[in-house]
């Protein structure tokens, strides 16, 4: 009976390795049959599997009853791996439940189908599954939820959040940013918008492994969005993509993406998981265990994550950290990005003259700069 009921659930697993190139194939095509313009305007791109098999891999073993949020779920590839991760695990949960959320209709008939094969996959292996196909806006939803929880426990709770949210900024003229200023969200860009409200929605100690450009890390239009992320959520593990081109490169996305690995959570961990990769060769990654204050400098009142992925002796940070004067005492002051003509007027000169430049020139920094150390 064991023996039968193991191999009928080996044979489940067979299915669910054979559906992820199912869903690659659904996603390519998907991707052939509508217009790039198309996607990047609702800032939809679909996950590749091999990277939601990664994610699905940051999830630490969680409850017996396991609550799956995919606030936007594509053709579902994302929920599923989730599912197959956690019935691969040696404490199996005894149930799972699936909440996916998808506003694009075209798509719908392949997330039900995923779905399908999830709970396929759950009854051979002997678990309760409920997946539930929500064609809704998250957003709409996940406000008027978070409303409702400033009087009372919200109604959902979940256990894992697994997302890839649309990237796109939020038109300041829109409802939708009325409706997330009144709810004290204030972020420009919609991807941060689904993972500040799906962090809301996890209970005490849920989960949380998203893949999104890694613009909140810095800079002050993410200063409120750090702010709540990293006062609610401990973080555990970050990976990095050090190619633009190469986590979406179906899609010829130049972007610079992270993955990271999160737990609803007032306790910080000790240290932080910081791993690299060129591109999908998750295989060959870089490892390496960071201190969290190094991650999050502790009285940072902008709260920057610092992802630098050096050895403590080689690490920039540790190397500027020598200096003992500013820039400014020094006399000098600098400007990122190019000469803008007309933003420098009082600086530009009908002829060359000594000590100018032309403005398209790029002018390296020597090459020994960067062997200078202390």
């Amino acid at each position: 009976m064991t023996n039968s009921g193991e191999y009928a659930f080996t044979a489940e697993n067979d299915m669910v390795i054979k559906s992820l190139h199912t869903l690659d194939y659904v996603r390519k095509s998907f991707n052939g049959s509508t217009s790039r313009t198309a996607r990047s305007e609702i800032g939809q791109f679909l996950t590749p599997a091999v990277i939601a098999q990664f994610m699905s891999s940051m999830f630490e073993s969680g409850p017996q009853h396991v609550k799956i949020l995919d606030p936007g779920a594509g053709a579902g590839v994302l929920f599923a791996m989730c599912v197959e991760t956690l019935i691969s695990q040696k404490n199996r949960p005894l149930s799972i439940m699936v909440d996916a959320y998808e506003t694009d209709d075209a798509i719908l008939p392949h997330m039900e189908e995923t779905m399908k094969r999830c709970q396929s996959l759950c009854t051979s292996g002997g678990i309760a599954f409920q997946g539930i196909v929500k064609n809704e806006d998250f957003v709409s939803v996940a406000i008027a939820e978070t409303r409702e929880s400033l009087f009372a426990v919200p109604s959902e709770r979940f256990t894992h959040a697994i997302l890839n949210p649309p990237y796109m900024k939020i038109n300041s003229q829109t409802a939708m940013i009325r409706r997330l200023y009144y709810s004290d969200i204030k972020v420009a860009n919609l991807y941060a918008v689904f993972v500040w409200l799906s962090m809301l929605l996890l209970e005490p100690g849920g989960q949380m492994v998203a893949i999104t450009p890694r613009s909140f890390c810095n800079g002050p239009y993410f200063k409120k969005f750090r702010a709540a992320f990293l006062r609610t959520m401990s973080l555990k593990q970050i990976h990095i993509f050090e190619s633009r081109k190469k986590a979406f490169g179906d899609d010829d996305v130049l972007q610079e993406n992270i993955i990271y690995h999160a737990v609803r959570g007032l306790q910080k961990p000790k240290f932080v998981t910081i791993s690299t990769s060129e591109g999908l060769d998750f295989g060959k990654a870089r490892i390496l265990s960071i201190p969290y204050s190094r991650v999050v400098h502790p009285g940072d009142r902008d709260m920057f994550i610092h992802l630098d992925v050096d050895d403590a002796d080689t690490s920039p940070v540790k190397r500027i950290k020598c200096f003992t004067s500013s820039l400014s005492k020094l006399g000098l002051s600098v400007s990122t990005g190019r000469v803008v003509d007309f933003r420098a007027r009082e600086h530009l000169r009908q002829a060359p003259e000594q000590e100018t430049v032309p403005p398209n020139l790029s002018v390296p920094f020597p090459e020994r700069l960067h062997r200078m150390a202390c």
